[in-house]
């Protein structure tokens, strides 16, 4: 077998105060990642008529994060490597209040879409870091802490689209759209202040050059490992599966918003549109809270992946096909089961990868999640117009049910991965449980 130089050494935080404070701040983290994206929404009609955007340059605006993480997120993984997890971090939070700040200077189009490019930048780079350091300082509970992650981004999403307005009509006024940009960038700073402060130093960095993780078997490189898992029987972590397997949940949660309004104008039923969209949306974080407080146990598993797409598949089938009265029911199974698989998908990665491997599987993971998020509602919207049926912008959310169930259910084991074994009592060097 291929010999690998250790990665790192045990950098699992066991002071309980620290370990409370920095599973708050992952939470703050996810919530910074999206109160700046989900921000802009409900000041887009602002922006659009003072800076006289057509709609296709509205709409690549509010889809610029997700192309970005998409294409940027698997060299991330990569970057990772070379300067280490919490720099990175680091260095993304720098890159996100930079964007933010920067937009509200000197508003144009021009550096609007720029800046918004800037942060997106920070974004890929955080989101793809937080799992490994997850899989670093919280090795025993990676399942826990990467739901707690998740809890971040969807409250980050929840409050940003329902306090803007709000906050900008209170204290500047109705045309004060620009402030809300400065308003959603002050919080970043002062976590970036919190990070630097109370967030452990790393020991080392991961190692460069580690051999691919698109679909090779992980190597030994740690005594815990060695542990959990006898040599030469863990299974491979095939990158893909997971891309795709967690890029279904997002697919069916973006095609729903993205086509939720035209539909319903389609159909003749705009007045649901309002409605079915929040419940969308909203139903999202019981779920999120929820799953957290059993996401230990259920991290790693086929079936909740495998329910998710069983809930997923009748609910867009009646969603097409029974009265529209009903849309509400079928947006709230949808928005739901879509948190449950992105809530238990974050884990996936610095789960089942060993030490070496999380930044780069996690980098590839994130893109290809993102990549099945950003073409689907696309694919929808091609099939409509050739075939000339509303309905057919669906049939990406109707697939991606189909995979989830298929792709779930080819998950490895926990079993196989260790996960399910009671902690050896043997000697052992330092390494992580």
């Amino acid at each position: 077998m291929q010999k690998t130089t250790p990665t790192s050494t045990d950098e699992r935080i066991t002071v309980p105060w620290r370990r409370f404070i920095v599973c708050i701040l992952i939470v703050a983290v996810g919530f910074n990642l999206r109160s700046v994206i989900l921000a802009v929404p409900p000041v887009l009609p602002l922006i659009q008529q003072n800076l006289g955007l057509s709609y296709t340059a509205t709409g690549f605006l509010t889809a610029l994060p997700v192309l970005v993480l998409a294409c940027i997120a698997w060299p991330s993984g990569l970057f990772i490597e070379r300067v280490g997890s919490r720099t990175s971090v680091i260095i993304g939070l720098v890159l996100l209040a930079s964007g933010t700040f920067l937009r509200a200077l000197d508003p144009s189009a021009a550096t609007l879409f720029l800046f918004t490019l800037l942060l997106s930048l920070g974004i890929a780079l955080t989101q793809t870091t937080i799992p490994v350091l997850i899989r670093h300082w919280f090795p025993t509970q990676i399942g826990f802490v990467a739901a707690l992650f998740s809890d971040g981004l969807i409250i980050g999403e929840a409050v940003a689209a329902g306090i803007t307005v709000p906050i900008m009509l209170q204290l500047v006024g109705k045309d004060g759209w620009t402030s809300t940009f400065i308003f959603w960038g002050v919080p970043i700073v002062v976590l970036l202040i919190l990070w630097l402060w109370l967030t452990p130093p790393a020991h080392t960095k991961s190692a460069a050059r580690m051999p691919s993780v698109m679909h090779t078997p992980a190597l030994e490189t740690s005594t815990s490992d060695k542990l959990n898992t006898p040599p030469g029987k863990r299974p491979r972590v095939n990158a893909f599966h997971l891309g795709i397997l967690i890029g279904g949940g997002s697919l069916i949660y973006f095609g729903m918003n993205g086509w939720i309004a035209p539909y319903n104008q389609a159909i003749h039923q705009a007045g649901l549109t309002s409605l079915t969209l929040a419940i969308l949306n909203a139903a999202q974080l019981p779920v999120s809270l929820g799953v957290t407080l059993f996401a230990q146990w259920l991290a790693g598993r086929r079936v909740p992946f495998i329910i998710a797409g069983l809930i997923c598949g009748p609910s867009i089938t009646g969603w097409i096909f029974t009265p529209p009265g009903l849309e509400p029911l079928w947006a709230a199974l949808l928005g739901g089961s879509s948190a449950f698989v992105f809530t238990l998908g974050i884990a996936l990665p610095p789960l089942l990868a060993l030490p070496h491997e999380v930044a780069r599987l996690t980098g590839i993971t994130v893109s290809l999640t993102y990549a099945v998020a950003f073409v689907g509602p696309f694919v929808g919207g091609e099939l409509w117009d050739v075939l000339r049926i509303p309905a057919m912008a669906f049939l990406p959310v109707g697939v991606a049910s189909l995979m989830l169930i298929i792709l779930g259910m080819l998950l490895p084991s926990r079993a196989r991965f260790g996960l399910e074994s009671k902690p050896v009592q043997a000697k052992r060097t330092s390494g992580i449980l």
